[in-house]
Order: C-alpha cells, then structure tokens, then sequence
C-alpha cells in the first residue's frame, strides 16, 4: 500500500500513458489512486466508435496478483486457519470488482483465448 499522495512506479507508468494518449477523457481504474496489485492486470485502453475510452484489464492477471496480496496477508497473521488465497481472491474480484458498474467509463476484464 502506497501513501496518501505517493504513486506505485506502474501506477505512475499507466496514470502517464493514459494522459498522454487520451488527455481529454478521464480513464477509470480499478483499484487504490496510488495503485495496487490490480495495476498488474492493466493492459492499455479500449474505445467503441460513439463511446468513451476505457481501462482494459486481464481478469487472470489481476485475480493471481490479488492472491499473492492476499498470501502475504495470510502469513503475516496466523488467524487465516485454512484460507486458500487464490478461492478468496475470486470470489473477492467476482463480487466486489467484476460485478461493479461505475457507468459508461467502467473498465472492461478480458479473459484471454489459451
């Protein structure tokens, strides 16, 4: 986790790039201002003709590097019992970021072709 007002380097990296590509519009991403493990999944900006550019991001990247955040959690703490963090890291990223809407600027999740 970042301070009030720092910036991860990756989420400076993507606040940069979507200013310098799209300076009129504002992109919307998911997670913390300063960034956070979501920043991972972040693969650039999609646009449909008529309609306002959005953040893309890849659902497999985001939810591995929430489990990894969640891992670390779990073995600072020993009252995590048998917690999977992969199983709490879908089920969080199902509910709490796949299943918001924050209007038309909404990002799109990609679930790559293998």
């Amino acid at each position: 986790m970042t301070d009030i007002g720092e910036k991860t380097p990756l989420r400076a990296a993507i606040d940069k790039f979507c200013d310098n590509n799209y300076p009129e519009e504002e992109i919307v991403l998911f997670g913390e201002a300063g960034g956070d493990c979501y920043d991972e999944g972040f693969l650039g900006v999609a646009q449909r003709m008529n309609q306002v550019p959005v953040a893309v991001y890849d659902r497999a990247l985001c939810i591995n590097a929430l489990a990894k955040e969640l891992a670390a959690d779990y073995n600072q703490y020993s009252d995590f019992g048998d917690a999977d963090p992969y199983t709490d890291a879908v089920e969080y990223w199902d509910f709490n970021t796949e299943g918001s809407w924050v209007g038309e600027q909404t990002p799109i999740i990609i679930t790559r072709f293998p």
